[in-house]
């Protein structure tokens, strides 16, 4: 009896996360349609401040033992995150939404690469090998459009720099410290709304008039870019990298840019090209061996770090 509900809770958070992963992808599309007649940064503020009300019922507790730490770890950490999805909103605009999933994908296999650089933390070869598969499928993908680069495709991957280097210093930064994942993710929230509004302001773009010119349909996809892709994709990854492997979870989670594919070809009508579909493939292949054989051969006195999945819960 207890193996079955076992079972049937792992089932629930491998739906759960495969809808993340849906929902990821959905989010390129999304960001071109709203795109459209919505400034990047006043869209990006819009979405954070939809995702707080969510993240912040769930801190109700934790937040009562909220630390200084905290604080100046979410501060330094939302900083980062506002760099990659300000970003990705930027870049979706100026390539195609395909390009966009795939690209912000090599995040993933540049993450061994920095810990072998920043604390010589050493993998098995065949993770190695997975980044420069990976970074080969990149460069398909920039030469697809009759090798003439997007400048979309550079930015994407800048966010992609960006979150790897995230990713990477948020193991090393909180690796041993007791501090509240839920409180971060609040402070971090907070951040992004409060430096993508300060963007909008410095660089002209009127937020009274964007607020109240934002159509109802646009407003409902900032929602649900906001409550969905940001509040319900951190609840679930939160709850399954509890209860799952983070191996497990990255592998589901690496499904992603083939759901950006799809709707990139079934609501954007984009055509996908032989090299875009040929570098898309090895980006997540490659991905997905990183991710399984990623910490294979750790050194025995190296600390466990925060797991990964459960960071990335703000992706775009």
């Amino acid at each position: 009896m207890i193996t079955r509900v076992s079972s049937r809770g792992r089932l629930v958070d491998d739906v759960s996360l495969l809808l993340v992963a849906i929902i990821w992808g959905s989010s390129y599309v999304v960001m071109q349609v709203v795109g459209e007649h919505t400034p990047a940064a006043a869209f990006l503020m819009l979405r954070f401040v939809c995702a707080l009300p969510a993240i912040a019922l769930l801190a109700l507790k934790t937040l009562r033992k909220l630390t200084w730490n905290e604080v100046l770890t979410g501060t330094f950490f939302g900083t980062l995150l506002y760099g990659i999805l300000i970003q990705e909103t930027v870049g979706v605009r100026y390539t195609s939404a395909a390009n966009a999933g795939f690209l912000i994908t090599v995040s993933v296999v540049l993450i061994p690469a920095l810990e072998r650089v920043l604390s010589g933390r050493k993998q098995l070869l065949i993770v190695y090998a997975a980044t420069a598969s990976a970074l080969i499928g990149c460069g398909l993908l920039l030469l697809s459009d009759g090798f003439r680069p997007h400048s979309g495709d550079f930015i994407i991957l800048g966010a992609a720099m960006v979150r790897a280097t995230q990713i990477t210093l948020f193991g090393r930064q909180t690796a041993g410290r007791r501090q509240s994942l839920v409180n971060l993710t609040l402070i971090e929230f907070v951040v992004v709304a409060l430096l993508a509004g300060l963007t909008a302001v410095v660089s002209g773009e009127p937020l009274v008039s964007t607020i109240t010119a934002t159509r109802p349909s646009a407003w409902l996809l900032i929602a649900y870019l906001g409550v969905m892709g940001t509040s319900f994709a951190f609840f679930v990854q939160l709850r399954s990298a509890r209860a799952s492997s983070s191996t497990r979870v990255g592998l589901i989670l690496s499904t992603e840019p083939v759901f950006s594919a799809l709707f990139a070809v079934a609501v954007a009508k984009d055509t996908l090209t032989p090299l875009q579909v040929i570098g898309g493939t090895l980006i997540v292949v490659s991905a997905a061996v990183g991710r399984m054989y990623e910490g294979r051969e750790r050194p025995a006195t190296e600390s466990p770090q925060p797991s990964r999945e459960a960071h990335e819960s703000a992706h775009a």
